[in-house]
């Protein structure tokens, strides 16, 4: 059975060549384009792993979903890999959750400038969730 992977972001363009990529690699996918459609997507079924844009510019952004989806018992577990176009959107993300977070789990489990280096990100697929 392969190994789902939840796509979050904004930019319709992204979403498809990483849904392409993904796909001809094994992985089942689904995709939301808000932090709201997110939550309810991995509420109804987790994913094996979630990547995560930080910025969207509507309905909740990556910092929200990442700490929304932590504080739930049943999907803290879940490996999410954070999304940013820019590197201070990474930095100041890891910032906040250092001096925000007191939950026993980083938010995030890996951050990942765009543009996406797809072997790079296969590779923290795979060192996440594992081979599918």
């Amino acid at each position: 059975m392969s190994k789902e992977v939840l796509i979050v972001d904004d930019d319709p363009d992204f979403v498809e060549t990483i849904e392409i990529v993904l796909q001809g690699n094994g992985y089942e996918t689904r995709t939301a384009n808000d932090g709201e459609e997110a939550l309810k997507k991995v509420k109804e079924k987790a994913p094996d792993i979630i990547l995560l844009d930080i910025m969207m510019k509507t309905k909740g952004d990556g910092i929200w979903v990442s700490e929304k989806i932590r504080s739930e018992e049943d999907l803290k577990e879940i490996p999410i890999i954070m999304i940013t176009a820019v590197n201070q959107d990474a930095e100041m993300a890891k910032f906040h959750f250092e001096q925000e977070s007191d939950m026993e789990y980083m938010p995030v489990n890996v951050f990942m400038e765009k543009p996406i280096e797809i072997e790079e990100l296969l590779e923290e697929i795979n060192k996440l969730i594992g081979a599918s």
